[in-house]
């Protein structure tokens, strides 16, 4: 991990939601207290039971925050991308981290310790409302997914996944998945044999077609999302 300098801090959270919310001088002295950084690719940002440095804002590229079954099975609970924020629970109670945080491709990322982060929060209303929205955001989103994968089969898994992205009217849709199989199955709960399984059955039913190295054609979204509902 690769210190950079702190001066283009302020000009990168300016344009990142929810610190567009800051004025300038709020944003000053929030970048007092921040630090840019290069972070290769696997590289591990923070680690579970670690005490929590801050908050962290993904500029460029992505990182993963997962749990590590007994068996050392990934668990992903968040996938941050740019323009995304991690690590707030932990900064904010001044506990220590929950997760492993590891880095997917070559990122940048802006870390923002909690004393100057509570100072921001307590200046702004405006801050605090749009920072506990997208915390609220975030709460939803990891119970829907442990819903998901408590209560749905593979398949139901695989096929909610995927309709997801597509535009709610769209009949037919080609995608491209950004990120590896194993990523994918770790967000879901499964094996990446199971994952492939559960592809291989979907393209058999003929809701979708393999395109490519990491393409698909979602050639029915209205069976695919009939499947995930089961």
């Amino acid at each position: 991990m690769r210190h950079l300098s702190c001066s283009p801090t302020v000009q990168m959270l300016s344009h990142i939601a929810p610190f567009d919310c800051l004025t300038s001088a709020e944003r000053e002295l929030l970048a007092s207290g921040a630090r840019a950084l290069q972070v290769r690719r696997h590289e591990v940002v923070g680690l579970a039971g670690r005490p929590a440095e801050g908050l962290y804002v993904v500029v460029e590229g992505e990182v993963k925050r997962y749990l590590l079954s007994p068996s050392g099975a990934e668990k992903i609970i968040q996938l941050a991308g740019a323009g995304d924020t991690f690590g707030e629970e932990a900064a904010l109670l001044g506990r220590t981290e929950t997760v492993t945080a590891q880095a997917t491709r070559d990122s940048v990322l802006v870390l923002i310790a909690s004393a100057p982060l509570r100072e921001a929060m307590h200046a702004s209303g405006a801050f605090s409302a749009a920072l506990l929205a997208r915390l609220s955001e975030r709460m939803y989103a990891l119970i829907d997914n442990l819903q998901l994968c408590m209560q749905r089969t593979s398949t139901q898994r695989v096929a909610h996944y995927l309709a997801q992205l597509a535009p709610r009217e769209a009949k037919q849709y080609d995608i491209h998945l950004d990120t590896d199989k194993q990523t994918i199955a770790a967000q879901l709960n499964l094996t990446p044999e199971t994952l492939s399984r559960a592809l291989n059955r979907l393209t058999r039913d003929g809701m979708i077609r393999p395109r490519g190295r990491r393409g698909l054609t979602l050639t029915d979204v209205g069976m695919l999302r009939s499947c995930a509902a089961g």
